[in-house]
């Protein structure tokens, strides 16, 4: 199994080829989208690996998470201090010790398409793109996923 930094190298490759090719046929011209679409697919390439509690990307995963979560809850309910930093502590440890089986879900197929359309649609709402650049920008999420299960698979 290859370490997070060669998920990251080949999907680093990959990367400046989708570049390359969005703006030499001008399907890219919002830099704060290339910015996302980086972002998103270099997340992506380490992802698979939150079921792994061997995971940096797990404990990240796990701190974001709790995050969110304490947001939430500050902006829709009124409680102490006290109560949300137990809150915090609790998410995050029911996150990062969640017992899962490594190489399970997130290692699937389909669960690399169904959440790097979930991305790319949170996307298109904030940009308002074509369906062809939805498609692009998709494959180029995608593969950054999916170069992930490529690589278990052939190492």
């Amino acid at each position: 199994m290859p370490k997070w930094k060669w998920h990251l190298l080949i999907n680093s490759m990959l990367i400046i080829a989708w570049i390359n090719f969005l703006l030499e046929y001008g399907f890219l011209s919002n830099y704060l989208l290339l910015i996302f679409l980086v972002f998103f697919s270099s997340f992506l390439s380490v992802f698979p690996d939150v079921d792994s509690s061997k995971s940096n990307i797990r404990d990240i995963f796990a701190v974001i998470f709790a995050s969110v979560a304490i947001f939430f809850i500050i902006s829709n309910l009124s409680v102490g201090i006290l109560l949300l930093l137990f809150c915090f502590i609790f998410l995050y440890n029911f996150f990062k010790f969640f017992p899962t089986k490594h190489r399970g879900i997130t290692h699937k197929f389909w669960f690399s398409l169904l959440v790097s359309l979930v991305l790319v649609f949170m996307l298109w709402v904030i940009f308002s793109f074509s369906s062809t650049e939805f498609a692009l920008y998709f494959l180029f999420v995608f593969s950054g996923y999916f170069s992930h299960i490529f690589l278990d698979k052939i190492f």
